[in-house]
């Protein structure tokens, strides 16, 4: 786990999008990671733009919180991002953060 936080706050740094691959599903998802935060909810999630790969909201791109534990593995790729507009560090769903950009 350590790892894998690790390359989401290389890859929010540097600003690049990243390829990860969650547990249980049959694709990799490629995107931009704005965070890693605790929610509302109590779940530790990364927080991000996704822009390509599985979906469960019909494959459109969009925020996403993904759990951070169900994240298998994570590579860093050499495209550059800029945060989305709609990005708000502050809203309510976002209790604590570990980093955010």
């Amino acid at each position: 786990m350590e790892e894998i936080t690790q390359l989401l706050w290389q890859a929010s740094e540097s600003r690049k999008a990243c390829r990860i691959t969650l547990h249980g599903e049959p694709l990799s998802r490629v995107v931009h990671p704005y965070g890693i935060c605790c929610t509302t909810a109590n779940h530790i999630v990364l927080v991000c733009w996704q822009v390509l790969g599985f979906t469960k909201a019909g494959g459109r791109v969009g925020f996403r919180n993904l759990k951070l534990q169900d994240i298998e593995e994570v590579e860093l790729l050499d495209t550059p991002f800029q945060v989305e507009p709609g990005f708000n560090a502050n809203d309510a769903q976002y209790k604590e953060w570990v980093y955010h950009i």
